[in-house]
């Protein structure tokens, strides 16, 4: 007689390990292409199933109870274990997987329109992207390569540049990272709002629209003002969205003006309909920079280097692409006075080996990073 596996539905095991993993509904229901709605019902007949509660729902994200993290464990290392053996059987050839995490909005709008680009070049070579905006452990995660944002271990930022609310990883040991592009925060909204409530000549001009805020970085419009020497207005009816993308949907929407990393507009659908009513001179960057993070124990994988090589090159096209675009706007203004006084950290060419975060620089990161952890 054949024995029944008592087995929860694999649909709703996805959602949840999706939702638990971005402690989020709504970016979960975006990686897996479906609304909100749907991941909050799969959650729900997950904890019919057993019978637990598996989150604590807040007013903007929720938490995982004991339960939850312990099943989510479970679920993480199933899944993985399921994907790594489906990748196995359905590729064609024995070519290298290539497992590269990275944010959900810098995923979506700048490295997937150019992925392809790649794997045409590289066919033995399967790209796996996962998203997630957890500080990143690279060999617990079974992680390959990395993009996140943030401030770089050991280096010192001006006080006054707006900051960012991520941790690039938990543990610096070994890691190599290679700066890809600056975080510059502007202004966006939609041509329409500004045709209506325009013209927006000054910063001052600009505050008088309703101001969209990000959850992921709650304190964007704070900071990037008081960089700018002004204060955050009183704002009515503004609502927090929950990432980037979302918020410039908002903005599309006509909803106001939202704070954009300036790198993630070229690549939204909706880019034609928005504009960046005014930009500060010179530009504002933040305390922070995105960054494409390795290890150095297997950065010379074939792979490895050559995803890195052409990440590299791509970011720098980027950047060329965005200073360009400046100079043309600018009436002739000299490019080399818009450039903010503290230099970017230099990239690694692309064909050298990546050199590591010192060991200092290191230990004083895990050691901030450890003492975060233990508050309240």
């Amino acid at each position: 007689m054949a024995v029944s596996r008592n087995l929860p539905p694999l649909s709703s095991v996805r959602s949840f390990e999706a939702a638990a993993r971005h402690r989020s509904f709504t970016l979960a229901a975006e990686e897996l292409a479906v609304t909100q709605g749907a991941v909050s019902l799969q959650v729900r007949k997950l904890e019919s199933f057993l019978g637990k509660k598996l989150f604590v729902r807040q007013s903007r994200r929720v938490e995982l109870t004991q339960a939850g993290a312990q099943y989510y464990e479970a679920c993480r290392r199933l899944l993985g274990d399921l994907e790594d053996a489906t990748s196995r059987l359905r590729s064609r050839d024995r070519g290298e997987i290539l497992i590269v995490n990275t944010l959900p909005t810098i995923g979506q709008l700048w490295l997937m329109p150019r992925l392809a680009d790649f794997t045409a070049a590289h066919p033995h070579i399967e790209v796996r992207v996962v998203t997630d905006i957890r500080p990143l452990d690279m060999q617990a995660d079974g992680v390959d390569v990395a993009i996140r944002v943030g401030p770089l271990a050991g280096r010192r930022y001006p006080r006054h540049l707006p900051g960012i609310d991520l941790t690039l990883v938990q543990r610096w040991d070994g890691i190599c990272a290679d700066y890809l592009f600056d975080d510059a925060l502007v202004p966006v909204m939609s041509r329409r709002l500004l045709e209506q409530g325009g013209p927006i000549d000054t910063l001052d001009d600009m505050l008088d629209f309703p101001l969209i805020h990000t959850a992921s970085r709650p304190h964007a419009w704070r900071d990037w003002l008081h960089a700018l020497g002004a204060t955050l207005p009183p704002q009515r009816n503004c609502a927090d969205y929950g990432h980037f993308y979302v918020a410039l949907r908002a903005a599309q929407e006509h909803k106001g003006i939202a704070l954009i990393p300036e790198v993630l507009i070229d690549g939204y659908p909706g880019r034609n309909e928005l504009v960046v009513p005014w930009r500060p001179r010179p530009a504002l960057k933040s305390a922070g920079e995105y960054y494409l993070l390795t290890h150095g124990a297997w950065a010379e994988r074939a792979a490895i280097a050559a995803f890195r090589g052409w990440v590299l090159r791509e970011a720098a096209a980027s950047a060329a692409a965005t200073v360009g675009a400046h100079e043309d706007t600018a009436s002739g203004r000299d490019a080399a006075s818009r450039q903010d006084a503290t230099p970017a950290p230099d990239a690694t060419p692309a064909g050298d080996a990546c050199a590591s975060i010192s060991r200092a620089h290191a230990r004083a990161q895990n050691e901030s990073f450890a003492a975060a952890a233990r508050l309240p």
